[in-house]
Formats: C-alpha cells, sequence, structure tokens
C-alpha cells in the first residue's frame, strides 16, 4: 500500500515538473506591435494579358483544279519543297483530248461553211448589180454569210477552251514553298462542276508563322498592332517564343454565350521548330514601363490600428484622382506618406512621386510573439545586465 502511495505521488511530482517545464521553456505570449516593412525599389513593370490559340503558316495557299477528271500521276508528296510552276500532279487527258479533236473538226466544218457562203454572197451581189438578182436574194445570201462568221467565231472559241482545259490537267504550283498536305490519291476522281475541290495545301514560308488568338470581350480593349506578345508550346515547354500584335480583328465569334475577338500575331520561326496546328499559350504585353518605382499592393492598402504603440496619429486616407497614401517607417513609427500612382500589375504599383528608392513602407503589422524562456531571461536576476550608476 505504501509503494502504491509513494508510485502515485511521484507520478504527481513528475506532471508538475512537466507542466512548469512546458510554461517556462515552451509556451508563447504576446508582446508589442510591430511592423513588417518592404524597401521601395525599382524594377521592370508591365500589365498583360493571357490568350491561346493555333499557329499556321502566314501564307498557305489552296491547289485545286478546273476541270474533273481521273488523277493519273501525282508527283509531290507531304512536306515536299516544291518551286513556283512545278508540276504536282497531273489528270487523265483522254476525256480532253477527245473534246479538243471535236472541237477542231466543228471548227474546220463551221469555216469551211462561211467559206461557201461567203462566195454565194459575192456571186448574187455581183448578180444584183447587173440586173440578174433582186434585192432579197442578196439579203439572204448576206445573212447566211454573217451566221456563218459567227459560228465560226463561237467554233473557234470552242478550240481555245478545249486546249486550255486540256492544259488544265497539269497541276501546278502557284508559289515557291512546302506541301502541308494532299488530298488525292492516283486513281481517285475529281469534280469541279460547282467549285474547285483542294488537291493541295502549300504553305510560303514556315519561317514566318501567326497565331490566331482568342482573346475575351473584357480584354481586347487593351490590345493594339505592334504590342510585344510571348507564347509557349506544349512541345517546347521550357522555351519562349516572341511575336507582336499585326491586327485585331473586329468580327465577334460566339461560343457558349462567351464572345472572343481573333487576334493575328507574327512571329518568326527561323529554327522552324514551330509547326502548323500546335496551340500556343499567349502572353500580351499591353503597357511595360522600365525601372519603374514600386511599392507592394499591401503598402497603399496598409493603415495602422489605434493600438499599435509609437503610432503618431491616423494619416488622410481620402483618395484624390491618381493620388493614394502610403506609411514610411522614421525611427520606428508610420508616418503617413502621399503619393501619386501609375500603373499597377496587382502586385506592386507604381509610384510617380512622393517616395524614394530605399524608403521602408509598411505592409502589414503584427504582435511580437516571444517564449516565456525568453521573457523570463529578461528578468532573471542570473543574466548580465548593464550596471547602473550611483
Amino acid at each position: 500500500m505504501k509503494k502504491k502511495i509513494i508510485l502515485l505521488a511521484a507520478v504527481v511530482i513528475l506532471a508538475a515538473a512537466g507542466v512548469f517545464i512546458y510554461r517556462v521553456f515552451f509556451s508563447a505570449e504576446t508582446g508589442k506591435m510591430i511592423y513588417v516593412a518592404e524597401a521601395v525599389n525599382t524594377q521592370t513593370l508591365m500589365t498583360t494579358i493571357s490568350a491561346s490559340g493555333n499557329l499556321s503558316p502566314e501564307d498557305e495557299v489552296e491547289v485545286g483544279t478546273q476541270v474533273s477528271g481521273d488523277i493519273s500521276k501525282i508527283y509531290v508528296d507531304f512536306n515536299d519543297e516544291v518551286k513556283k510552276g512545278q508540276l504536282l500532279a497531273e489528270l487523265d487527258k483522254s476525256k480532253l483530248q477527245s473534246a479538243l479533236l471535236q472541237a477542231e473538226v466543228a471548227f474546220k466544218s463551221a469555216q469551211n461553211d462561211y467559206t461557201y457562203k461567203k462566195s454565194v454572197y459575192e456571186r448574187t451581189q455581183k448578180l444584183a448589180e447587173s440586173g440578174s438578182a433582186n434585192k432579197v436574194d442578196l439579203e439572204s445570201a448576206e445573212y447566211a454569210m454573217n451566221d456563218a462568221q459567227y459560228a465560226l467565231e463561237r467554233s473557234k472559241n470552242d478550240v481555245n477552251q478545249a486546249k486550255i482545259n486540256l492544259n488544265y490537267c497539269l497541276i501546278r504550283s502557284p508559289i515557291d514553298g512546302v506541301v502541308l498536305e494532299r488530298s488525292v490519291d492516283v486513281g481517285q476522281t475529281v469534280a469541279a462542276s460547282m467549285s474547285a475541290p483542294t488537291l493541295f495545301i502549300l504553305a510560303n514560308d514556315l519561317t514566318q508563322m501567326e497565331v490566331m488568338a482568342a482573346v475575351d470581350e473584357a480584354d481586347v480593349g487593351g490590345v493594339r498592332p505592334g504590342q510585344r506578345v510571348e507564347f509557349t508550346v506544349d512541345a517546347f515547354p521550357d522555351d519562349t517564343f516572341g511575336g507582336s500584335v499585326q491586327q485585331v480583328r473586329l468580327n465577334p465569334t460566339s461560343t457558349s454565350n462567351v464572345i472572343t475577338y481573333t487576334v493575328v500575331i507574327s512571329a518568326e520561326n527561323p529554327d522552324k521548330k514551330l509547326l502548323p496546328g500546335m496551340t500556343a499559350t499567349c502572353t500580351i504585353v499591353t503597357e511595360e514601363i522600365k525601372d519603374a518605382v514600386t511599392v507592394p499592393v499591401a503598402a497603399l492598402k496598409f493603415n495602422p490600428s489605434e493600438s499599435a504603440p509609437d503610432f503618431s496619429g491616423k494619416g488622410n486616407r481620402k483618395k484624390r484622382n491618381g493620388s493614394a497614401e502610403v506609411w514610411i517607417l522614421r525611427g520606428g513609427k508610420p508616418v503617413p506618406r502621399q503619393v501619386k500612382t501609375g500603373l499597377s500589375d496587382g502586385v506592386v504599383t507604381q509610384i510617380l512621386e512622393g517616395v524614394s528608392v530605399g524608403d521602408s513602407v509598411v505592409v502589414r503589422e503584427e504582435l511580437e510573439v516571444k517564449s516565456a524562456k525568453e521573457k523570463a531571461a529578461e528578468k532573471s536576476p542570473f543574466m548580465p545586465s548593464r550596471s547602473r550608476r550611483r
């Protein structure tokens, strides 16, 4: 029984000692109010707009055919470089050659008919002059000759059109460029009855690309031609590419009741790393100021509490147009200062006048926290202290 009492007493003593040690060494108590400040400095300040779009060559040409027929030969394939006038493909010529032959035969027939009716008119004219033919015969002969002449001209045009159609069987490149797409194969039939079908898509120059970026209607008001643009693509996440705004298109696009406008961004691609169709995540720099004197936005919102020590009184928080108030630390005390603000990116704000580089502006205040151990050490008679003079 005595052993249990002794053991219980020991446990109580140890628990009391633990509480005492915790309170002395680990418990925290709040002290005086302190001010957290940051120095006024200079930096490059800019505002940006985010957008995304797809890359495409600046000049893209669709090559088609104006006549119908079967593809007999193809001379180029994807990614091939071509020159202007180079033969890309051929259509089967047999039908068009037959049409040309028929047109030439019809032309010879019309030519023969015109020659005959012209001679009849000339004979009738001579007979009319001698009185052997009347005026009606002369007019009939003249009418027949003119009609034959018109038929001859139509036949001649048919021959020329047949030759042009035959020439259309040869599909040639209209530009110097690269084959991006081939839409046909040998033996495939193409019909050009309503519109010219697309056989190839050529890119003029892959070293010059453009991004068709979709910008929200709330941001498009700040976009202007000539603004600098930085963008990235998923294929090269560590690379940043540059460009500039070329055009803001006025035609809006509505998707799920969200209005966007197409902004055309020009970008150089000397290494040809950027490929058509890649998705570009763009940052459009709408404003940029170098060596701007800035303070944190929190400094413009700060106002000391009345309970803070060394507080010298409230400042004038009334803001005029383009003006605001910050608090400068002077001898550990916050002093209000009227400033004139400029551009802001949401993190820092440009200060046009009122503070200088190196000034310390208060961004917040907080209570100083000290442990009981530190507080006890400050009051301990065993700690060395400055001697007092009598």
